[in-house]
């Protein structure tokens, strides 16, 4: 029976068997989206995915690899090891209702958050990189171009799935439901839990001059998790936050939308907005915390 199969297993070795599972379960999605690919486009579906050439033909392809990877990095081993680390694996995982003022609060948070994200991420440029970090900065611009300019709506659903839906659930069951909870367990904090899991969040994208924004996103999820004790709560933050940049790369692609808008509240356009907008998240995330002061710490933590 795989259920609560490892409940007894300490935290460090729930983290072991975590990193193997989805280690393991990557490149089991990495066959079967590669066989998916040879069904769909033939074997030059293979060949136009090993070139990494971006082109119309191998967008396709691409994104198809990328919907697998998405699934059995994130999303099928943290349902996975929920089931096989409690009796109670939503419990365990955080799947808790919600009130309506928290997810009111948490859409609000999220909009106020971006000239606060475009001024921390005006920071990071400051910081120098080497040459071979601003390469591969410059491949993953233009790969995620390529992947989110259109002017199909069915195009941008499909966008939309891949981007934020996938990744709002994965991510979040990996990082905010079993990274962040056994590491607040190993270091008794549920800050450092916070602090531990953003920062192995933001360093698994492999994107430079993000790291800093992407960490403060990271961090900003984990106190919604743990100060509402609910997984909802960051699948949603983190949801919106993905499709606002799908969309928004969408308009800027078709010209829909001023390229300022990506320098809004950024040290270069009205930055002390940036700066206002960080304050008024922290205000509104001690909101969130006052909406709910009873979160059973038996959640946080996944004790049975």
């Amino acid at each position: 029976m795989i259920k609560a199969s490892l409940a007894s297993l300490s935290d460090g070795k729930k983290l072991l068997v975590m990193f193997f599972l989805a280690l393991f379960s990557a490149f089991l999605f990495s066959f079967l989206g590669s066989a998916l690919i040879v069904a769909i486009y033939g074997v030059d579906g293979l060949t136009m995915l090993s070139s990494m050439a971006i082109n119309e033909e191998s967008i396709g392809a691409l994104k198809v690899m990328q919907i697998m990877q998405s699934i059995g990095m994130f999303v099928f081993p943290g349902f996975l090891l929920a089931f096989m680390f409690s009796l109670e694996p939503w419990k365990y995982i955080g799947f808790r209702k919600f009130n309506l003022k928290s997810l009111i609060l948490v859409f609000f948070t999220m909009a106020v958050a971006l000239p606060g994200i475009n001024f921390l991420g005006s920071l990071n440029e400051q910081i120098p990189l080497a040459q071979w970090m601003i390469d591969m900065e410059l491949k993953a611009e233009e790969l995620t171009k390529a992947f989110l300019t259109t002017d199909s709506i069915a195009v941008l659903f499909l966008n939309l799935f891949m981007i934020a839906v996938l990744p709002a659930i994965g991510e979040e069951l990996i990082f905010r439901g079993i990274i962040q909870k056994h590491f607040a367990n190993i270091t008794k904090s549920q800050i450092w839990g916070i602090i531990i899991s953003a920062l192995i969040f933001s360093a698994f994208h492999m994107q430079f001059k993000g790291f800093i924004p992407r960490f403060a996103l990271g961090v900003m999820f984990g106190f919604m998790y743990s100060w509402s004790g609910s997984i909802w709560l960051p699948i949603i933050a983190h949801f919106v936050n993905n499709s606002i940049a799908t969309v928004g790369y969408m308009m800027l692609g078709t010209g829909a939308l001023d390229s300022k808008v990506e320098d809004f509240g950024g040290l270069t356009y009205l930055w002390p907005i940036g700066m206002i907008s960080i304050v008024t998240v922290a205000i509104l995330l001690m909101k969130l915390k006052e909406q709910n002061t009873e979160v059973p710490k038996q959640e946080l933590t996944g004790g049975e």
